[in-house]
């Protein structure tokens, strides 16, 4: 009997038995993926599939994560060596552009630090200037499908957007009602930025100590994509200089972080719980994508979510 190694100890196993009845394998969690039987490996964000996989599961086929980002996976080790890298991606467009928009309309209104200015007895003045949303400049970072969709919300607020891409034809960024720029361009115009790139060698770090002077000292940035986009460190002495005016990332180096997590104690800044992703629609829906993958693998069929070609 084949295993397939869960990494996740949070995976449902609802409808697992049933989408896989009939393919010879055996579902099963563990912290570690070993044996000559193992020839799939799943995994959340949180856990990390490298070469070493190879040598423990010599004969792996498989390796997911049921996520869109996939920084997670040793995709060019695992591809080489002939695995299949999977991810799952489309099932929380709606609900991560939501949040960005939430976020960045929050910031600019300042709802955040108005309810704690409440909460600490405070009533008039106000401890910012809220600002008007329609008429503010949205940058986006990255024009993939939750970047489109960001700017579509950020439009229909009345915002003028911005956009930065290098790999999308600026026509197609100008039919969607993005003016594209460069990444300086669209640093020094914006009045909050947004990031929706990939984590990649080419993007890790993109907004750098160096990214953050060319913002407006009035300016916001929101991530709700990977923490690794973002010089950790860059950003906590960026908010404590008040070279910007704040923040908003869903996203952490670590994650849950711990006691002594610096951006804790950051000023004017918004933390959320890597909680964009959620709604109760897409909560089940990247588990559910990944078996059905799998079991098109098992079959010998294509996967809808294959990152790379074996071979290519």
């Amino acid at each position: 009997m084949r295993r397939v190694v869960l990494l996740d100890p949070l995976w449902p196993l609802d409808g697992v038995d049933e989408a896989l009845a009939g393919l010879d394998v055996v579902v099963e969690k563990a912290d570690v993926a070993a044996g000559d039987d193992v020839v799939a490996v799943l995994a959340a964000p949180e856990q990390a599939i490298r070469a070493d996989v190879l040598g423990r599961c010599p004969n792996l086929v498989l390796a997911g994560t049921c996520s869109t980002g996939y920084d997670n996976l040793d995709v060019d080790a695992l591809t080489e060596a002939g695995v299949m890298c999977l991810h799952v991606s489309g099932y929380c467009d709606e609900e991560v552009a939501e949040h960005a928009i939430a976020l960045a309309t929050g910031l600019l209104r300042g709802v955040h630090r108005l309810d704690r200015h409440v909460r600490d007895g405070g009533w008039w003045p106000y401890p910012l200037e809220p600002r008007r949303v329609r008429g503010s400049v949205l940058g986006v970072v990255g024009l993939g499908r939750i970047g489109r969709l960001v700017a579509e919300l950020g439009r229909a607020n009345g915002m003028d957007v911005l956009g930065f891409d290098p790999v999308v034809d600026p026509a197609d960024a100008r039919a969607l009602g993005v003016e594209p720029v460069d990444l300086d361009a669209l640093l020094a115009a914006s009045d909050v930025v947004t990031l929706h790139a990939p984590l990649v060698d080419a993007t890790r770090h993109l907004i750098d100590a160096d990214a953050l002077r060319r913002m407006r000292p009035d300016a916001y940035l929101v991530n709700c994509a990977r923490a690794g986009l973002v010089d950790h460190a860059a950003l906590g002495a960026a908010l404590a200089a008040g070279d910007i005016a704040g923040a908003a990332i869903d996203v952490l180096p670590t994650e849950p972080p711990g006691p002594d997590e610096p951006a804790l104690g950051w000023p004017n800044l918004v933390l959320q719980p890597h909680a964009a992703w959620y709604s109760r629609e897409a909560s089940l829906a990247p588990y559910r994508r990944q078996i059905d993958d799998l079991a098109r693998v098992l079959r010998g069929e294509r996967p809808a979510g294959l990152i790379r070609e074996v071979g290519a």
